[in-house]
């Protein structure tokens, strides 16, 4: 299980979302020389985890990502 907090932008520079999940929950981000994961909060805000390097970081989606149910439409 990973710890989600609010993200809070780090910087004046955008965040740079490379990859996204299959049905858009989680976006692979970086910002200001960090990598982290990104997801959608039910108050249209954003929450993050895995902020640091991009070993640590990447592990952190390569295991959401796998782990990730999203029932597909008929």
């Amino acid at each position: 299980m990973y710890h989600w907090e609010p993200h809070i932008p780090c910087s004046n520079r955008p965040v740079r979302v490379t990859e996204t999940s299959c049905c858009g929950e989680y976006e692979w981000c970086c910002e200001a020389g960090q990598f982290f994961v990104l997801r959608h909060t039910d108050d249209n805000g954003y929450e993050e985890t895995g902020r640091g390097r991009y070993l640590q970081a990447r592990q952190v989606w390569n295991s959401l990502v796998k782990a990730h149910q999203h029932e597909r439409a008929s």
